[in-house]
């Protein structure tokens, strides 16, 4: 793992919502930081703050005080078309129900952040049978999504969402919806990104099978960074170390 380079560093982050009149706190201070080529896994209870913390990450949503530096930029002291140019070059994103384009072909929709960035034909012709090829999809390049399987259809968006070469691709539960085996072809697909292309991936989950597979995992309770988890064992070995946090995270709540 290349850890030389920082690629997101957050800094104090601290979040409420007001709803009549009372002050509810939703991230407390969060503090973290992602290194170039590092998967990491952000667990924790629901309401814990981790869809808040991803949203404010992306420039979807303000946050009360600190900072957050994808590699130069500070999402929170740029203006909306400044975070839009970095979603679209900076940014790759992996939803939990894909949002891939029914009406484009997969070779199409890998095609498409490429062609936003205004890539010329050629590179995107190359870059994109690379991933094809990469992700183990070129079989499938001109069907449509509809004709997918849910583990088809996410190495599709992992695909996508590395064609602009992304310094930071943030995936929002992106096994939720899919069945064990479907699962296991989405945690390939990051593995192989990290592998073959140094993919920097920040992945929120509750799927601790999932998150075995992290390099690190970040678990937040009420809008606190609680505790760190470093993988130095066999997967299984790890998912056992995140259960037996997440139970006493859950009975201290």
């Amino acid at each position: 793992m290349n850890t030389s380079k920082k690629i997101l560093t957050v800094t104090d982050l601290k979040k409420s919502y007001i709803t009549k009149g009372n002050t509810y706190p939703v991230l407390q201070g969060i503090n973290m930081e992602v290194n170039q080529g590092e998967f990491i896994a952000v667990m924790g209870p629901s309401g814990s703050g981790k869809t808040t913390l991803l949203n404010i990450i992306s420039g979807f949503l303000s946050a009360d005080s600190g900072s957050v530096m994808i590699g130069a930029e500070n999402m929170l002291h740029t203006d909306k078309n400044k975070q839009a140019e970095i979603r679209s070059s900076i940014l790759g994103f992996i939803f939990q129900d894909f949002m891939l384009i029914n009406g484009l072909t997969v070779r199409e929709n890998i095609y498409l952040p490429q062609i936003i960035g205004k890539k010329d034909n050629a590179e995107m012709d190359q870059k994109t049978q690379n991933l094809l090829d990469t992700f183990g999809i070129a079989e499938i390049a001109e069907k449509y999504p509809n004709e997918l399987s849910g583990g088809q259809k996410q190495r599709v968006a992992v695909a996508r969402a590395l064609s602009n070469t992304p310094l930071l691709i943030l995936a929002d539960e992106p096994t939720g919806n899919l069945d064990s085996k479907s699962s296991a072809a989405v945690i390939e697909s990051f593995l192989l990104a990290k592998e073959k292309m140094n993919a920097t991936i920040l992945m929120v989950t509750h799927d601790a099978i999932a998150a075995s597979y992290a390099d690190r995992v970040v678990a937040l309770s009420d809008g606190k960074i609680v505790k760190e988890l470093l993988r130095t064992v066999e997967p299984r070995q790890f998912m056992n170390e995140i259960l037996d946090f997440l139970k006493v995270v859950e009975v201290s709540r």
